[in-house]
């Protein structure tokens, strides 16, 4: 298996100068504090970023060498968000542009014409995550009917230019699509009909599309949609899609009783879009945002749509509507999961339980691929989280994306001792 570290997107990345100082600081920090020979790290590199890098290539080799310099090996590529990631309000933005935009496109291949000044030396193959044709109504709207078909020429047409630059440099790159939660793709079952009915086998230009275009398993899209991690690995196997990588993730969970409820308008913030699911297979049901899903239960929601991002215990007290006459609209007892991605080492968080249990399920599952897929922790959200200070103590964010760190090791270390065990 190889080495586990993290996807960068947690920190500030907007533009070249705000990334330098995420990598000079704290990346650097959590490099030295795990104290191994290199970290990997998925960089994440916004629209801006590339165009600053492509403008002047000579800054992409640099960026690379500033990496080494403090223990940092870049491994991979989050290129799922094109804008600000990090703005006061980011929502269902991160799905735009979708891929019947020329823009995604264009970025996507930018990024990949850089990936040879950023990998280390003597590097095979690197990854870039993408999303999954975008969010599921304005994709629809946007093609005016002709959306898929505009998304299948786009990858079409990169999968000839990722097999031009594997035989001009040597570097193979895939572009791995993410199964999200209200988009296009959302399961492992979506995935693979895309790839069966909307994807050639081989491109007009002879070239093996799906060498170069993959998938990216996000653990906690995947409990939050309730499929079993063996079930979405099994699926692609079997229909010959590559899981090239695997984002290690935790969502939070609950009933409706009221004191669950209760917990989750705690975590209504303003940044990103947190959707909600019940039920499972024919009978889930999906909602946007938190705000949303309480609404439906007669919960009125925290009012947290600000600028002040870091709420602490007491700010706000979520209330019953029309308490004296309070019902649920679900069964209190039926289960909902919430696309909240918390600390990967947390089994309870302000009073929900995560879906962390996925995560042995996964890395059991990963270690059975002929090919070992890259390995990563993704918690992007820390600065959003409820009552940071009661999860974090003494420790500051950074410390707690050591420990997320060192705890993926430890369940993959636990994985492997049992495959070859077994």
């Amino acid at each position: 298996m190889k080495p586990i570290g993290y996807c960068a997107n947690v920190h500030p990345g907007r533009n070249l100068a705000q990334l330098r100082e995420s990598l000079a600081g704290p990346m650097a920090r959590i490099a030295n504090s795990l104290a191994q020979p290199t970290l990997p790290v998925s960089l994440w590199l916004s629209a801006e970023s590339i165009r600053e890098l492509s403008t002047e290539p000579s800054l992409a080799t640099r960026l690379r060498d500033e990496a080494n310099d403090f223990g940092i090996s870049f491994v991979a590529i989050n290129a799922f968000p094109y804008g600000n990631f990090h703005a006061q309000r980011v929502k269902h933005a991160v799905y735009e542009p979708n891929w019947t935009d020329g823009r995604r496109a264009h970025y996507t291949l930018a990024v990949a014409e850089l990936l040879p000044l950023l990998v280390a030396d003597g590097t095979d193959h690197i990854s870039i995550s993408t999303l999954p044709l975008g969010w599921r109504a304005t994709f629809s709207a946007s093609g005016s009917g002709a959306s898929v078909g505009i998304a299948s020429t786009a990858l079409e047409q990169i999968a000839s230019r990722l097999h031009a630059i594997e035989q001009n440099t040597g570097l193979r790159i895939t572009l791995d699509i993410e199964p999200e939660p209200g988009c296009a793709i959302e399961t492992s079952e979506e995935l693979v009909g895309f790839f069966m009915h909307c994807l050639p086998a081989t491109t007009r230009a002879s070239v093996d599309l799906r060498r170069h275009i993959g998938a990216c398993v996000d653990v906690c899209h995947g409990a939050v949609m309730g499929e079993p991690p063996q079930e979405f690995f099994q699926r692609c196997a079997q229909s010959g899609v590559a899981i090239n990588r695997v984002q290690l993730s935790s969502a939070i969970k609950g009933t409706n009783s009221e004191q669950d409820l209760l917990a989750l308008a705690q975590f209504n913030e303003p940044r990103y879009l947190h959707q909600v699911v019940s039920g499972f297979g024919a009978s889930r049901r999906m909602w946007d945002d938190i705000p949303q899903y309480l609404a439906d239960n007669n919960i009125e929601p925290l009012n947290n749509d600000s600028a002040n991002t870091k709420r602490f215990a007491g700010d706000f007290v979520p209330t019953l509507a029309n308490k004296s006459m309070h019902h649920f609209t679900n069964a209190p007892t039926q289960e909902w999961r919430c696309h909240w991605h918390v600390p990967i080492h947390h089994a309870m968080i302000n009073g929900l339980e995560t879906t962390s249990s996925a995560i042995t399920g996964t890395l059991d599952a990963a270690l059975q691929l002929p090919n070992a897929p890259l390995i990563e922790v993704e918690t992007y959200a820390w600065s959003q989280l409820p009552h940071l200070e009661h999860i974090c103590g003494e420790h500051e964010v950074e410390q707690g994306i050591v420990q997320e760190i060192r705890y993926a090791q430890t369940c993959a270390a636990a994985s492997q001792a049992a495959s070859e065990l077994a």
